[in-house]
């Protein structure tokens, strides 16, 4: 009887291990996109300037660092 609940009891802890590392996306549920199209470090859903040309240094949100 001891056997049955000591493995009873690792089944349910693997399986709360196994269900609590899922991941659901975002709060509301949905898959975040986090492609970077123009390749400047930047992900597509905050990239204000998509299609920055190659080697351009930019700034948090994506668009090119004026040098003075």
């Amino acid at each position: 009887m001891k056997t049955k609940k000591f493995y009873l009891s690792i089944m349910v802890f693997t399986m709360f291990l196994a269900l609590s590392s899922c991941s659901l996306g975002d709060d509301d549920n949905n898959i975040v996109e986090r492609n970077d199209d123009d390749g400047d470090g930047v992900v597509n859903v905050i990239d204000e300037c998509a299609h920055t040309p190659e080697g351009v240094e930019v700034d948090a949100v994506g668009c090119p660092i004026e040098i003075d």
